[in-house]
């Protein structure tokens, strides 16, 4: 069962992005396709960034371990996405220019708080290989992939900047976020750990 799971998740994660590079190709994005596709790979990236924290919150209620396949596939589609959503954002709004980039880095919050959302998610994308517990040991890679959390705060708070603070899926996602972590030291008290 864990594996159709993993192989399920991974071909799901792919539907977002072919819907989008086929309206892409159809020219059915607007005015301003650049940027539309900038907005969805970004909201894509913080939805499968969410799923995977849901996955520890329906273990906890199922205790179906199973669940945990789906782990690794989303959080690789998460990184991909995010990952997209920031090359994006430098080849197609910002023109390729380094120099551009980088100054309008220094001055916007929203570009900080996605870079360091990107730059927490590398090193989680980096050990999702399968020997990477065996490499860092398991508990080091457990440990690791806590950053998972900050991640998510991080990926929240730049939606809400970008949003103008206005946006009830971001403040949805925030209220979600909490409750899993919640949940998570709930269950992680009651075990004793």
């Amino acid at each position: 069962m864990t594996h159709v799971i993993r192989w399920a998740t991974w071909a799901v994660g792919a539907v977002p992005g072919v819907w989008l590079y086929w309206r892409w190709q159809g020219g059915t994005l607007g005015v301003v396709p650049a940027e539309v596709v900038l907005h969805q790979t970004g909201r894509f990236a913080l939805l499968m960034l969410m799923a995977t924290l849901a996955l520890g919150f329906a273990h906890f209620l199922t205790n179906w371990r199973a669940l945990f396949a789906a782990r690794r596939p989303l959080g690789v589609w998460t990184f991909l996405y995010a990952l997209a959503h920031a090359s994006i954002w430098l080849l197609l709004d910002q023109g390729g220019f380094i120099e551009f980039a980088a100054d309008e880095m220094r001055k916007m919050l929203h570009l900080q708080l996605g870079l360091a959302a990107l730059l927490l998610m590398l090193p989680l994308a980096l050990t999702s290989v399968d020997a990477a517990p065996r490499i860092l040991g398991f508990p080091v890679w457990k440990k690791l992939h806590l950053l998972v959390w900050p991640t998510a705060f991080i990926a929240i708070m730049h939606a809400w900047v970008v949003s103008r603070f206005e946006n009830p899926l971001v403040l949805t996602l925030a209220g979600l976020s909490v409750f899993f972590m919640a949940s998570r030291i709930y269950a992680r008290i009651r075990h004793g750990r």
